[in-house]
C-alpha cells in the first residue's frame, strides 16, 4: 500500500481514538459535530513535503479538533469549550521528518526537530516553540504522544508535538482557523538541507459556511478570494447565511 494510503489510515485511527479518549464521558454523537467531515478537516490542516528520500509531515492542529472530535464522541459542545480552552493559548503543530532507506525511515530526533521548526506570522515575525507549558497542555502532550505511538506505530513515536504561541505583540491570533489570513511553518535544513515553508491561507473551507461562485454557483475554498473558472471577485455575499 503507497505511504500516503497508509498515513490518511492512520490519521483516521487516530481521529477515531481522540474521540474515544476524549470523549469517553458521553453516550452518543451530537447533531452537528456527528455530521462534521473529519476527515477533510485533517486533509485540510496537515500538508506534506516532497523531497526525493526524504518523507515530512507537518500538520496544524486547531483547538477545534480536540472540541469536535470530543463532539463526535458524544461531549456536549458547551463542556468540549470548556474543557479545552487553554489550549487556545497555543497554536499546535505536529511535525514527522525522516530520511527514506531500502525499507526503513530514519527518523529525524525531537532536539533536531525542535531547533529546526519555527512559526511565521502573516506580518513575518517568527517564533520559536514554548519551552514551558501550562500544565493543561503538558496534560495533552503526554496523552497525544500515547496515541500517535499507538495508531500510527515508528511515525508516531517520532511525531514532535510543538507548541507555539497563539497571538502576536498585538494580541491578535496567529492562526485563526475561522478568518482570514494566513500563516507558515519553516523546516529549516532538515529536509535534504533545505529549508521549507509550509504555508496555511485561512479561513478553513471545513469550519466555515459553503461558499459559491456567483455566475456558475460552484461552490469555492472559503480562502479562495477569485472564482478560478469565472474569474469574478468572490466576497461575504457568496456565502450562504448558516455557519458552524
Amino acid at each position: 500500500m503507497p505511504f500516503a494510503s497508509r498515513l490518511g489510515i492512520y490519521l483516521l485511527a487516530f481521529c477515531a481514538l481522540c474521540a474515544a479518549l476524549f470523549g469517553q464521558e458521553a453516550s452518543k454523537p451530537t447533531t452537528s459535530a456527528g455530521d462534521f467531515d473529519m476527515p477533510a478537516f485533517i486533509k485540510e490542516t496537515q500538508q506534506t513535503v516532497n523531497e526525493p528520500g526524504y518523507f515530512a509531515l507537518v500538520w496544524w492542529i486547531p483547538t477545534q479538533y480536540w472540541e469536535i472530535a470530543s463532539g463526535q464522541a458524544g461531549m456536549s459542545e458547551e463542556k468540549a469549550k470548556e474543557r479545552y480552552a487553554p489550549l487556545r493559548k497555543y497554536t499546535l503543530v505536529a511535525v514527522v521528518v525522516g530520511k527514506i532507506g531500502i525499507a526503513n525511515i530514519d527518523y529525524i530526533s525531537e532536539p533536531v526537530v525542535r531547533d529546526a521548526t519555527t512559526l511565521r506570522d502573516s506580518n513575518g515575525t517568527v517564533y520559536q516553540p514554548v519551552q514551558k507549558l501550562s500544565g493543561d497542555a503538558e496534560g495533552l502532550l503526554a496523552i497525544l504522544k500515547a496515541v500517535f505511538g499507538k495508531t500510527m506505530g515508528p511515525m508516531g513515536q517520532n511525531m514532535q508535538m510543538l507548541f507555539f504561541p497563539a497571538t502576536n505583540t498585538m494580541a491578535k491570533p496567529i492562526a485563526d482557523p475561522l478568518s482570514p489570513g494566513s500563516f507558515s511553518v519553516i523546516l529549516s535544513k532538515v529536509v535534504a538541507g533545505k529549508d521549507k515553508e509550509i504555508e496555511w491561507r485561512l479561513p478553513l473551507t471545513t469550519l466555515s459556511p459553503p461558499k459559491y461562485c456567483p455566475v456558475g454557483k460552484e461552490r469555492v475554498q472559503a480562502n479562495w478570494k477569485y472564482c478560478p473558472w469565472h474569474g469574478v471577485k468572490l466576497d461575504a455575499a457568496a456565502s450562504d447565511s448558516t455557519s458552524r
